[in-house]
């Protein structure tokens, strides 16, 4: 796992909390609005389910039986406990001088979408925050859990409905602990990942984030960072919105934008161009069993592949490549996320613009 780099000098930390010192966030709600339709503006909140009502975290009973649910916000029931998170240890957020922006609120984008021909969220209320350009990339929504699940060797995906305004990386960070250690902190960083999947502005997405850990190990929060970006050239703050973060064992997303393909208005062809860093170590094949080094397919399609190591050795993982040059997305599928034959099917989300696939094989006399 790599710890994801901070982006912040010493004399942008003093001019950051020197401006905040001024005007402090917290006095500073952001409204917003999408056609037509106001926002509320977002309250300070850092609170236990007791501060707001009517609302609803659902999970599932048991830590062994992972929940297929791991938070809805909808009316109902005590609200969970909210609030913000900075990975930063220097963050203003941590140090106490600001407080964060997130609540529940009514789903501002909750009607009908004509390229979908219905909404992708129908939740009457959905969790806010306040993207603040004070905090670091790896600032965001923490939502504890009712019920904590285990992260397992086996990988697993959280699905999380993300709506923000911009372009960029989205990523979800895990806190929790080994429930024999009793003086470890339950928000421990456990794992820190990228969405699989793309997160297109001003719509509803489903980000897929594939996880997995040693085994033993329960998550009691998770976190939302709806930026993972530098925030030297964040002018402003801006409202995101999360919801119907949910736990499976499947990577493809809960559903695609029908243009989701469209490249600057334009479909293209997703060029998949592979390149074997293993040289005979072993081959990737089409699901037919073909070998292929550079092929054009229709974008927006699911591709199952086969990678097959040579005599001794044994599969290492893919790197996937994707989407516009100026806006490429990386993810590295490592032998865990590969079925025992050697086939995965990637996402139709993964085959937009321009796809690299590289497969690397390592020495099975060293396992």
């Amino acid at each position: 796992m790599t710890t994801p780099i901070l982006t912040y000098t010493r004399r942008a930390i003093c001019a950051l909390l020197a401006a905040a010192w001024v005007a402090p966030l917290c006095a500073l709600p952001v409204t917003r609005s999408h056609r037509g339709i106001a926002v509320e503006p977002l309250i300070v909140v850092q609170q236990s389910g007791a501060a707001q009502t009517a609302d609803l975290l659902t999970s599932a009973d048991s830590v062994t039986n992972a929940p297929s649910v791991l938070a809805y916000f909808e009316a109902g029931s005590p609200a969970p406990t909210i609030s913000v998170y900075d990975a930063w240890p220097e963050s203003p957020f941590r140090t106490g001088r600001l407080q964060g922006n997130v609540a529940i609120v009514p789903n501002p984008f909750g009607q009908t979408d004509p390229l979908l021909g219905h909404a992708p969220d129908t939740s009457a209320r959905v969790l806010a925050v306040q993207r603040s350009r004070y905090g670091s990339n790896l600032f965001g929504a923490r939502i504890e859990l009712a019920q904590p699940f285990e992260l397992t060797p086996s990988v697993r995906y959280v699905h999380v409905l993300i709506h923000k305004p911009v372009a960029g990386r989205v990523m979800l960070i895990g806190l929790g602990k080994r429930p024999e250690r009793a003086a470890q902190s339950p928000a421990t960083e456990q794992f820190w990942e990228t969405s699989l999947t793309p997160v297109i502005p001003g719509r509803w997405c489903d980000a897929v984030f594939a996880i997995k850990g040693a085994g033993g190990i329960d998550i009691h929060s998770l976190v939302v960072v709806p930026d993972c970006e530098s925030p030297h050239e964040l002018k402003t703050d801006f409202a995101a919105y999360v919801d119907e973060i949910e736990l499976n064992d499947n990577p493809a997303p809960r559903f695609v934008w029908p243009d989701s393909v469209m490249t600057d208005s334009t479909a293209v062809a997703a060029q998949v161009t592979v390149r074997n860093i293993g040289g005979l170590n072993g081959d990737l094949l089409r699901a037919d069993g073909t070998k292929f080094t550079t092929v054009t397919l229709p974008a927006g399609q699911p591709l199952t592949l086969r990678l097959q190591p040579a005599p001794k050795f044994r599969i290492g993982g893919l790197r996937v490549r994707y989407g516009k040059v100026s806006e490429h997305h990386e993810v590295d599928l490592d032998a865990s996320r590969i079925g025992a034959d050697g086939r995965l099917t990637l996402p139709a989300e993964c085959l937009t613009g321009e796809v690299e696939l590289e497969p690397y094989f390592v020495s099975a006399e060293n396992q």
